[in-house]
């Protein structure tokens, strides 16, 4: 079982258990306590979207500098290695996380242009905000697991 599942199946258990209530809340009428579960549901879904997002960073950043190294020791031509040689190789090294995604994923398509949005949800709720659209766990979740396994070099 990889980290994805594991914080799928923790995310979800919290989920039915928040909507579970939520539900019962809301057949009885009873809408302050539904306002309260439907709150908590949310802040678990920014929870868990950082978290599996931070996995999939941290990917991202260890294989751009997989690939940086690799690049650096493989080409021996002086044009073309020059440009592999100005880059940061330590995946701690600053290089601008879009930057680093676009040694792996080419700029445009759909999977950079998804990992890019998920980088404004990540940046919105990391810095206090809250999601800038709407968003589903599960598709999230689904999506994370799929980009996590294509980003290697």
């Amino acid at each position: 079982m990889n980290i994805f599942d594991e914080l799928e199946a923790q995310y979800n258990e919290i989920d039915n258990q928040y909507s579970s209530t939520e539900f019962e809340a809301r057949r009885r009428g009873w809408t302050k306590k539904e306002r309260k579960y439907q709150r908590k549901r949310e802040i678990n879904d920014q929870a868990y979207f950082l978290f599996m997002f931070s996995r999939l960073e941290d990917k991202i950043r260890e294989e751009s500098s997989k690939l940086i190294i690799k690049k650096k020791a493989s080409i021996s031509s002086w044009k073309h290695k020059a440009a592999w040689e100005i880059l940061p190789d330590s995946p701690g090294a600053e290089l601008h996380f879009k930057k680093r995604l676009a040694l792996l994923v080419e700029k445009g398509t759909g999977d950079f242009n998804l990992v890019s949005d998920y980088y404004k949800e990540r940046n919105s709720i990391a810095h206090g905000g809250n999601f800038n659209h709407p968003i589903s766990m599960p598709t999230v979740i689904s999506e994370f697991k799929r980009l996590y396994k294509l980003m290697k070099v």
